[in-house]
């Protein structure tokens, strides 16, 4: 849950989780409403995804016995060398380097290292990382050295005067606290307008929501989504319909996500008869009707809560 999202963020969802799916039976038995449900707010919808695909995995093609080394854990769905390193680590007590970006950043600054983002300077500090870990109690070491990026060897204003690590660190002795590690390459954003229609029966105020199939969207649930290409033939399509009144809101949003940068209007499709709604276009197929009391907690991702608030703005009871 803490991947790219702040701990503040985790600690009330991860209570809220646990409570409701406390053991691995439970996670891997449970339905993709109520995952969805317990995971919303945290954004990055397939880690959830892949914790339930590695709790299947475990209670079905390893009868529930948990994987007990690194290499074992490294085949669970989902799990990649950083978690596996992590859980061999701690609860296993494997000497196996846990490497993540405050480890990084205490590395780079040790050893005076600006090369840290490439493969061989990433090979580098995993290998200084296994070579200092100590036989003994490998879990607490690597919790240790996370803890100590996290907390004083800091990106920014590091408290290099309560730093056990002092004389031993280069870029301390030689000034250069500020350049280890450089920021590390971003890949550029990829800029994308998209039309939220929401589909509204206003006579019982229940909203239409689909699952998505497609996108970087998929597999989320929300309001259905139209890129830039297909809204012309879309806006055609929807004013022709004799049971649905169309107009756009006047407000925009904006959301950023994996490498995208979206902006985004609002189309309001409302019915004006208790019609089924059938559209002929891709995305706007198989959607349900949820009460409107009820959408929040159905919503995937914050940009259609995004696109909620700017409907019940407009639309609000």
């Amino acid at each position: 849950m803490s991947q790219q999202t702040t701990l503040a963020v985790v600690a009330p969802k991860f209570a809220e989780f646990v409570k409701h799916l406390p053991s691995v039976d439970d996670l891997a038995a449970c339905d993709e409403e109520k995952l969805r449900q317990l995971w919303s707010g945290l954004g990055y919808y397939a880690r959830a995804r892949n914790l339930k695909k590695g709790a299947q995995c475990i209670v079905e093609q390893r009868k529930g016995n948990f994987p007990q080394s690194y290499q074992e854990w490294l085949e669970i769905p989902g799990c990649g060398p950083y978690t596996a390193a992590a859980i061999a680590s701690i609860c296993c007590h494997e000497k196996v380097a846990c490497v993540d970006g405050n480890v990084i950043r205490v590395v780079s600054r040790l050893l005076a290292l600006q090369d840290v983002w490439s493969s061989s300077g990433q090979s580098a500090i995993q290998a200084y990382v296994t070579r200092i870990q100590p036989d003994n109690r490998p879990g607490d070491f690597n919790q240790a050295m996370m803890e100590l990026g996290a907390t004083v060897c800091r990106k920014t204003k590091p408290q290099c005067h309560l730093c056990p690590l002092q004389e031993h660190c280069l870029a301390f002795a030689k000034n250069c606290i500020e350049l280890c590690p450089p920021k590390k390459p971003r890949r550029d954003a990829v800029n994308v307008e998209l039309f939220a229609v929401v589909v509204w029966r206003k006579t019982t105020d229940a909203i239409a929501i689909v699952k998505r199939t497609k996108g970087f969207l998929s597999n989320t649930v929300g309001f259905p989504l139209i890129s830039e290409s297909e809204v012309e033939e879309a806006n055609k399509l929807l004013k022709s319909l004799p049971h649905l009144q169309l107009s756009e809101l006047p407000n925009t949003f904006s959301h950023n996500i994996t490498h995208h940068r979206i902006s985004g209007r609002v189309f309001v499709a409302q019915e004006i008869e208790n019609a089924s709604v059938c559209l002929q276009i891709d995305i706007l197929q198989h959607l349900y009707w949820v009460a409107r009391s009820d959408i929040t907690s159905k919503l995937s991702t914050s940009l259609d809560n995004k696109v909620l608030q700017l409907f019940h703005k407009y639309y609000d009871k």
